[in-house]
């Protein structure tokens, strides 16, 4: 028996925990995008993941960071919106994923028809939250 997983069970598991251990608040925290565009500007990550990003944040609601069915921001629209290579946006939101910063409710959807939403990794949610709280 073989114990390498196949591309199919790689898309069988469970997604990280993108989320903080302690969900946001609404009431007593800043809301949830000002601290997502705090997180990514303050990330590493390359200028044109971040642009991807940003552009992504502006279809989200500013107090929950949710992103409703009707405003989802397809593959051709962040290509628009961004001026960026389709290649290079499919990257960018793979790099997102990966990180924590966005999840996606089925993996196995491609980003043109996926629904995202914004993410924020735990230990960056807990460290914004601390510097808010000061």
């Amino acid at each position: 028996m073989s114990t390498i997983p196949t591309p199919a069970d790689v898309f069988r598991r469970p997604a990280r925990p993108a989320l903080a251990p302690e969900p946001h608040n609404p009431v007593a925290d800043p809301p949830f995008r000002s601290l997502w565009e705090q997180g990514i500007n303050g990330s590493k990550l390359l200028v044109n993941t971040k642009l991807v990003a940003l552009t992504l944040a502006t279809h989200a609601d500013w107090a929950t960071g949710h992103i409703p069915d009707d405003a989802q921001p397809r593959l051709g629209r962040l290509v628009d919106l961004t001026r960026v290579d389709v290649g290079l946006v499919v990257v960018s939101l793979n790099v997102l994923e990966q990180r924590g910063w966005i999840t996606r409710t089925d993996r196995r959807r491609r980003w043109n028809v996926a629904d995202v939403q914004l993410a924020i990794p735990g230990p960056i949610m807990r460290r914004l939250l601390k510097k808010a709280r000061t």
